[in-house]
């Protein structure tokens, strides 16, 4: 399995949890927008106070990241056969140690930077330091995966039934 497809399957994964939100219709439809103009930013960022904040909000919001998201499927391809070891062991080390993992992380810098204001990273960043959003944290990896799940077992009852 190429890089690509884990990629694929990753905003498969993401997609699906914007669709079970409460305003579904209208993350589609931002989302379809966003992406058809999206141009991904792997440059270097700023070294500055908005940086510094963003990189302390994911860190206090720890939780679910697009790394672990990445590294999870990876196991999860490896283990279903659909990517042979030495495959998944590339691209394990890319994201873990290698350039992989910086690129995303800058990339994901970037996009908090064009969504978010300082002020806007300074409440998200007090309510991830709230009991709240601690519980939040902990347990988004495990609602987006059980979505994941759900929507994959609907899916092949869909399957059945035709």
């Amino acid at each position: 399995m190429s890089d690509e497809k884990v990629f694929r399957d990753c905003e498969l994964f993401i997609f699906e949890f914007l669709c079970s939100t409460k305003s579904a219709v209208g993350n589609i439809s931002k989302l379809a927008s966003s992406l058809k103009d999206f141009k991904v930013n792997t440059s270097p960022v700023p070294e500055d106070q908005l940086t510094h904040k963003i990189r302390k909000l994911r860190e206090i919001k720890g939780g679910f990241n697009f790394n672990e998201a990445i590294l999870f499927k990876i196991g999860e391809d490896l283990s279903k056969g659909d990517l042979t070891q030495l495959d998944g062991e590339k691209l394990d080390h890319y994201f873990k140690l290698g350039q992989g993992k910086a690129d995303l992380d800058n990339a994901v810098i970037w996009i908090y930077r064009d969504l978010f204001s300082s002020s806007e990273i300074r409440k998200l960043t007090k309510f991830y330091r709230s009991s709240a959003g601690q519980k939040l944290s902990e347990n988004f990896p495990i609602i987006m995966l059980e979505s994941l799940r759900s929507a994959e077992e609907i899916m092949k009852n869909l399957k059945k039934s035709e």
